[in-house]
Formats: structure tokens, C-alpha cells, sequence
């Protein structure tokens, strides 16, 4: 139990620090009201059903590409190159639970981001409302649900980097 809370006290300090490290604005970085690709449509829509999600944030590497960036997102953090956190959802397929450590109100989950097919394209951020004595395991299958809801309409990684409708 003790190591559990180590791990989970570890990953809130990383996360949160990630977190305040973005939360600033970078001028090189996109707006996503410039965002004009279909991985931005799927964000949107999931922000619109979903009053209790603060942040949500799609990463994948364009087709061709070495790197991944965030791809698509509700706030303004377009191309940011993906950090440590991002790399290992994505490549080795880890899922984050962190409370925010500067900003109790909030909890963080990372899931894989998929495909139609399954396949794993790259990873979802996701940050939730959050009050001391919330169901964290409530949230964990709430962003894997808006995970599975988004699969179902990307056909393949290049689909979503196609120019909005």
C-alpha cells in the first residue's frame, strides 16, 4: 500500500508540473479555435457532452512523422511536443490517475487513444472537476468511455489530421 502511495504521490508531482508548464501561454504554440482538422471536431464534441471535463487533449504523430504532438485540445497548446507522460500512454500503452497536486480541484487521467480497429494511435489527456472524496475510479471510466466513443468514428491515425467538415 505504502509503495502505491509513493508512486501515485510521484506521478501527481510530474503531472502537475507538466501541467503548470503548459497551462502558460506559448506564443508558437496553436489556438484551437485555428484548429481547423477533425481531431479538433472530436475534442469539441466530447467538451460539449461532457460539463464536468476540463481539459481534454489529443496527441498522436502526423503520418510520416518521428515525433508526436498534441494534436488537438481545448485550450491553446496546439503542436506542443509530447512529454515523458504522453510517450509512455501512448508507447507503452500506461494509464495516469493523478490528483493535480497545485490544483486540488482537478484530477488528471491519461488513457491510449485508439482506433476503430483498436489499434493504439497515440494518447488522450484528460482532466476532470474534482473535490476530495470523488469517485477517482468513476472518472478513470469516464475518460475511457470518451476514449471509445471517439474510436469508433477515427478510422486510421491520418483521418484525423483531414480538414474539419
Amino acid at each position: 500500500m505504502r509503495k502505491y502511495s509513493l508512486l501515485a504521490a510521484a506521478t501527481a508531482a510530474v503531472l502537475s508540473c507538466a501541467t503548470a508548464a503548459y497551462a502558460l501561454a506559448d506564443p508558437a504554440l496553436g489556438k484551437a479555435a485555428d484548429n481547423a482538422i477533425y481531431a479538433q471536431t472530436l475534442v469539441n464534441e466530447q467538451m460539449a457532452k461532457h460539463p464536468e471535463l476540463l481539459v481534454l487533449g489529443m496527441h498522436a504523430p502526423k503520418p510520416g512523422a518521428k515525433d508526436s504532438h498534441m494534436i488537438a485540445a481545448n485550450l491553446d497548446r496546439i503542436g506542443k511536443a509530447d512529454d515523458e507522460d504522453d510517450l509512455a500512454v501512448a508507447q507503452e500503452r500506461k494509464t495516469i490517475l493523478a490528483p493535480n497536486v497545485k490544483e486540488p480541484t482537478k484530477f488528471e487521467v491519461a488513457v491510449p487513444l485508439k482506433d476503430a480497429s483498436g489499434k493504439v494511435i497515440g494518447s488522450l489527456s484528460t482532466v476532470f472537476k474534482y473535490a476530495a472524496g470523488d469517485d477517482e475510479v468513476k472518472m478513470h471510466t469516464a475518460a475511457l468511455a470518451i476514449r471509445d466513443e471517439m474510436a469508433k468514428k477515427i478510422p486510421n491515425v491520418a483521418a484525423l489530421f483531414k480538414p474539419a467538415r
